[in-house]
C-alpha cells in the first residue's frame, strides 16, 4: 500500500530537463513508528519537457561517528501536477518506509541550474534539496500548504504572509514543535556531508516566521535558499533545505496567485502585508486576498 504524501494544497509540476527547474522541497511525514513517507515537490518552467512518472531521493543515514553515510534511495511515484502562476509543480511520494531510530538525511539532485542572474556558476551548479529527519515518535517535517509567490514585482516591496499560521505557505503538523525560517545558500552541490554554495550575490531579503519581503531592482530571475529548523525541547529534530526561484516582472497585476472560490470566507491584506480585514467593500489599492482554503490573488482595486 502507498501512502501519498500531499505536499501542497495546490499541486503544482516539474520537468524532466533539470536547466527548467525552479524550486522544490523535501519532506518526511510519519504515520506510526514503522510507516514513513518521504514526499518531494518540484517547481519547472512550463517550456521544458513532460514530468518523469518517478524521482529517486538518496538515504543517508548517520553513523556512529556522527557522520551522514548514503546507504540507499529511495523512488518517489508522481503523485499529482497542475500549474501555478504560469508554471508547473509536482508532487511525488514513496511507498512507506520502516526506518530504525536514528537520523537520516533525504536528498534529491538534479543537473543543472539554467540561468540565474545573482549566480556565476549556475549553469555548473547541481539543483539540490533535502530534509534531515530524526526518527524519532511523532516527528514528521513542515510541509507547504502552498508554495512561495513565484512572481515578483520590480521595484516594489513583495510580502507574502503570513508564513505560519492560518491560511499560511507553510504548516507544522506537529503543534507541540517549534519551527524556525531562514534565508540559506543557494546550492550548488552536495560533496563530503557539506552542501557546497554557488558562486552567487545573496538577496537581500526579509525572513522569518512571519513574513518573507523583497524589493528586487532589476527583471529577472532570482534564486535562494531557505531552511526550516523543526525543534522539539529545544532540540533540533529535523531540517530542511529547500531552492527557490523567484520571476521579476514589470508588473504582477493580473497574475493570480491561485484559483480561488471567490464565496468562500477571505482575508484581506495589503502590500506590506498587514491585514486589513475580511470585505473589499470600501477599498482601493492593490491587496491580496487569502482565502479559508489556503489559496490567494493579488486584485486592484480602483
Amino acid at each position: 500500500m502507498k501512502k501519498v504524501l500531499v505536499m501542497l494544497a495546490l499541486a503544482l509540476g516539474l520537468n524532466a530537463s533539470a536547466s527548467h527547474l525552479l524550486g522544490g522541497m523535501v519532506g518526511v511525514f510519519q504515520t506510526n513508528q514503522d510507516s514513513t513517507t518521504v514526499g518531494v515537490w518540484l517547481v519547472s518552467d512550463a517550456q521544458g519537457l513532460p514530468m518523469p512518472s518517478s524521482i529517486t531521493v538518496e538515504k543517508w543515514e548517520m553513523n556512529s561517528v556522527g557522520w551522514y553515510v548514503q546507504n540507499g534511495t529511495v523512488t518517489l511515484t508522481q503523485a499529482t501536477t497542475s500549474t501555478f502562476q504560469g508554471q508547473v509543480l509536482t508532487n511525488y511520494a514513496s511507498s512507506y518506509l520502516d526506518l530504525d531510530s536514528n537520523k537520516y538525511r533525504f536528498i534529491y539532485k538534479n543537473c543543472c541550474w539554467g540561468i540565474i542572474n545573482n549566480s556565476n556558476n549556475s549553469f555548473n551548479s547541481e539543483f539540490v534539496i533535502s530534509a534531515d529527519y530524526w526518527h524519532i515518535p511523532y516527528n514528521s517535517t513542515p510541509y507547504a500548504r502552498e508554495p512561495f509567490l513565484i512572481n515578483q514585482q520590480v521595484g516594489t516591496r513583495n510580502t507574502m504572509t503570513p508564513v505560519w499560521g492560518f491560511l499560511s505557505f507553510l504548516v507544522n503538523p506537529d503543534t507541540w514543535d517549534a519551527v524556525q525560517l531562514t534565508q540559506t545558500d543557494l546550492f550548488a552541490g552536495y560533496a563530503n556531508g557539506v552542501f557546497v554554495p554557488q558562486n552567487y550575490t545573496q538577496l537581500s531579503m526579509h525572513v522569518d516566521n512571519d513574513s518573507v519581503s523583497w524589493v528586487p531592482a532589476t527583471v529577472g530571475r532570482y534564486a535562494t535558499g531557505f531552511e526550516i529548523k523543526d525543534m522539539r525541547n529545544g532540540q533540533v529534530i529535523g531540517i530542511q533545505r529547500a531552492q527557490w526561484t523567484f520571476l521579476v516582472v514589470t508588473s504582477t497585476i493580473g497574475i493570480k496567485e491561485n484559483i480561488a472560490d471567490c464565496n468562500m470566507q477571505y482575508q484581506v491584506y495589503d502590500w506590506y502585508g498587514r491585514l486589513v480585514g475580511t470585505s473589499l467593500e470600501g477599498l482601493k489599492g492593490l491587496y491580496v486576498i487569502r482565502y479559508e482554503n489556503g489559496t490567494a490573488e493579488k486584485v486592484l482595486i480602483q
